[in-house]
Formats: structure tokens, sequence, C-alpha cells
């Protein structure tokens, strides 16, 4: 690096700086330094890098970097998965020695030139994606290649950054399985269509997968923009499950005051989530938001250490498994919609062969 900081006329800090991509260093200075370190055939040191990881970790309460977790969803809005996700980060960050501040960004925000301007400010070296309001794409927000970033949901459809995220196709078919072994053959779910896309698909493709080969029976599920009484009574009609599944906790409790599901007919959350008494409403899954928002700042605390700026050419995704939480009741206590055990014996021959 002596030699670098000779040839380019900098300090030695300077190439150290630059060449770990520190916003401290300007943007051109960065890439002078770095096209000279290329044709001077420089290449780090592994074992190096390795401690100086380790020492600048050691510094961990002297909070030598201020992390971004932003989002777009209101500053008052209270849902429970993003507000554990985001007391995990805040954890992960005091450990690492970061200060995490939240921004909330608004409509105009995501039009203008203001965001940068106070991330500068602040000194932010990384950029924490939580989850939206909606469907975003952030391209345009922010000059991508001044920050390290790690997106901790699916919500933010572009640009592509590395993500830590639960894994959703693996908890749905946990708990298919879960429900088969309890004696549930014909689970029903019912999901929002915006929901279905934020997820990427795959708790339908779990759903779908165990209908077909997982030992259960195909129940097509009732993918809506909104909840109405109408077609939840058809869909109910029509399909028999003998359990629902609810996408959250939130959806759950809109089946239910639809007054179209019997009180005998169970509910099961694909992402249960624990009241302030830390129990839970509704048996399910739990997605871990916690550990979703602590290994994202983990493997953000390592980007900055490292220099990793900007979009990366090869996104990595971090999938989380979640587990199984509340009791399920038994299903002799439960019926089906109509008739009796089961679908009716010609219905359940044309969805073995529609299965086939």
């Amino acid at each position: 690096m002596r030699t670098i900081a000779a040839a380019a006329d900098v300090s030695v800090q300077a190439v150290s700086l630059a060449l770990r991509n520190h916003p401290t260093v300007g943007s051109g200075t960065r890439a002078r330094i770095q096209a000279l370190a290329r044709r001077l055939g420089y290449t780090p040191d592994p074992q190096l890098a390795k401690l100086m990881h380790h020492l600048r970790a050691g510094r961990a309460q002297r909070f030598t970097a201020s992390v971004c977790a932003l989002t777009t969803r209101p500053p008052r809005a209270e849902e429970t998965f993003c507000d554990l996700l985001l007391d995990g980060a805040r954890t992960a960050a005091r450990t690492a020695g970061f200060a995490l501040h939240v921004v909330h960004v608004d409509s105009a925000e995501l039009a203008g030139a203001s965001l940068p301007r106070r991330l500068r400010q602040r000194g932010v070296e990384g950029v924490l994606l939580l989850p939206m309001a909606g469907l975003e794409a952030l391209d345009a927000l922010l000059d991508w290649r001044e920050f390290s970033v790690v997106s901790a949901t699916l919500s933010v459809t572009s640009p592509a950054f590395d993500r830590v995220v639960a894994d959703h196709f693996a908890n749905n078919l946990a708990l298919a399985q879960r429900l088969r072994e309890a004696g549930y053959r014909r689970p029903g779910l019912v999901i929002h269509a915006k929901h279905d896309r934020r997820c990427g698909h795959a708790i339908t493709a779990a759903h779908a997968w165990q209908g077909m080969y997982g030992g259960g029976e195909p129940v097509r599920a009732h993918v809506c923009d909104r909840i109405e009484a109408g077609a939840l009574r058809r869909w109910l009609a029509e399909e028999r499950p003998g359990v629902l599944l609810a996408e959250h906790d939130q959806a759950a409790r809109e089946l239910r005051a639809t007054g179209a599901v019997p009180d005998r007919l169970a509910i099961v959350s694909c992402s249960a989530r624990p009241e302030k008494n830390g129990r839970f409403p509704f048996p399910g899954n739990d997605d871990k938001p916690r550990e979703i928002g602590a290994v994202a700042v983990e493997k953000l605390a390592q980007k900055i250490a490292t220099g990793q700026r900007g979009v990366p050419a090869n996104p990595h995704t971090t999938l989380v498994r979640g587990e199984w939480v509340g009791e399920l009741p038994a299903p002799a206590a439960l019926r089906p919609v109509q008739g009796g055990g089961g679908p009716a014996k010609g219905r359940c021959a044309t969805s073995r062969r529609a299965s086939r």
C-alpha cells in the first residue's frame, strides 16, 4: 500500500480507505487508486484482512459507523413482524458497534434528492432495507455505489441486493407436514394476491406441492384481492377444507370476522406473531423475525468492514428457517364445512385424476 500511495501521491490511509470503498474518499480518487492498484498487481492478504476485521470488530462499543434502516412504512405503522425484525437488527447493531437510525421514506423522497443529503450528514456507511409498505423499486432512491446494503425483505423488487429473508417455502412444507401428522388431509390456504407476490409465490407453491406430492389431498388455494364473505363461502363449499391456513394472524382475524368460517374449523397462521404477553393467538409457523434482523445486520457489518458497496453482480439470499408454535386442536373435534368426514367420493376421484 505504501508503493501505491507513493505512485498515486496520496497517504497510505487514503489507499487503505479507497481499497475498502470507503465513502470518505471521493469516488474519482477511489477509482484512480483502485485502477493503479490493479496495474501494480496488488492483491490483499486474506489473513491480514481477517485480522483487521477482527481488530475493527473489537472496537464494538465505540460506535465507529452509522447504519440506516430504511423503509417506506409510515412511522406510526405498527406491525409485529416488522417491529420484531427491527428489534433484532438494533441488538445486532449495538453488538457490532454501529449506531442504527430508522429512516421512513415518503413518496416525495422517493423522487427527490433530500435523502442522500440526510444520510451523508449522519455519516451513514451501510443501509439495511426493512419490509416496505408495498412492492418497491428503489433504483433511483440513492447512488447505491456509496453504501454497503443488505435487504431484510422481499418487498424491494430492485435493485437486487444480498438479502436475508424467511424461508417461506420450507416453512410451509414443514407446516403442512405437521398438519398431516396431526391427521389433517385437506388444508385450505387463503392468501391475499399482494402478499402472495410479496413472498415470491413461495407460500402458494408449497401449498400446491404438498397437495400434489406431499401425501395430502389437493385443495385449490383461495387467492384474493380482499377477503369477502360471499366468495369465501363459495370456496369453502367447493373445496371443503378440514383446516384453514391464513397468511398471517391479521388475515386469520379477518377470516373469523367474516362470519363465513364455522367455529369448528381451525385456523393456522403461516406467519404467527406473538402478542405483547408473548403468547401466540394462532398456532402455526413463527418466521423468527428477530433472527432475520440480526443476521441481516451481521452481514451488513461484514460488508462495511470489507468495503463491499453498491449492487452486487451476483446477489446472494440467506434463508432463515422458522419453527412451529402453539397448540393445534385435535382433528376429531373438527368437521368439514359440508358433509361427513371428507369430500364426496366423486369429487375425491376427480381431484386425484387432476393431480396426475
